[in-house]
This record gives structure tokens, sequence and C-alpha cells, in this order.
């Protein structure tokens, strides 16, 4: 069974704690993800913006629906919290580090993009 801790040991801009991930994004900005492990899957999510700033910005959920339409690899959704989250799920099966440090990083730079879009600011 492939270890996800292993895949980012050494990885440029990746820094493992616990079971979370700062991964660095553009232009010096940081995003962190955290991986979730279910028997098959790794599960990887980055929070967006949370309730109050959601609260503030209009069409979240449509935003998000668009964004989803023209984005790979991420979906975007509003979790039980009422974050907006970004997040992928990657196969265990034949996974090696390369693809898993390819998710991780297209994770944190979509989640830390729409951020930016809709916040201006690089909170997660």
């Amino acid at each position: 069974m492939p270890d996800w801790r292993q895949f980012c040991r050494g990885a440029d801009g990746v820094i493992v704690d616990g079971d979370r991930v700062d991964v660095a994004a553009s232009n010096e900005r940081r995003h962190r993800i955290s991986v979730r492990e279910t028997t098959e899957t790794y599960e990887l999510v980055g929070i967006v913006a949370r309730p109050a700033a959601i609260d503030s910005i209009p069409d979240v959920p449509l935003r998000a629906w668009r964004r989803n339409r023209s984005t790979q690899l991420v979906g975007f959704r509003i979790d039980r919290k009422g974050r907006l989250v970004g997040e992928a799920w990657v196969p265990k099966a034949g996974l090696d580090r390369e693809e898993f440090l390819l998710y991780l990083r297209r994770v944190a730079a979509a989640c830390d993009l729409f951020e930016y879009h809709l916040t201006g600011t690089d909170r997660e």
C-alpha cells in the first residue's frame, strides 16, 4: 500500500503536518490540504472559504458549480460545516509518488486560486 507521507518526503514546496500538508502555490502563497485515507483512496480537501466569508459573497454555490464545469481533477462544494471546499479523490491502486504529488499540488492550486478570486486574500 502506498504511503502518502513517503510520497511527500523531500518534495519541493510540500510540508507534512500530521494529516495535513502545506503546499507552496504561486506568488509565495501557500494552501493547506487535509489528507483523509480510506481503504482504497486518499481524499484531498482544501478549504476555499469559511462560512463567515461566504456570507458576504453573492452566489457562492453558483460560482462553485461554474468552476466545477471548467476544472479538471478538483471539485468544489459547500461541506456540512458550511465551508466552501475543493477536493479530489485519488485511488491508491497503482499510485506512484509523481501522480500523488500532481493531485496534491493541483488541489492546492485550484483552492488557492478560487479563494483569491472570491476573497482576494490568502487565509487558508
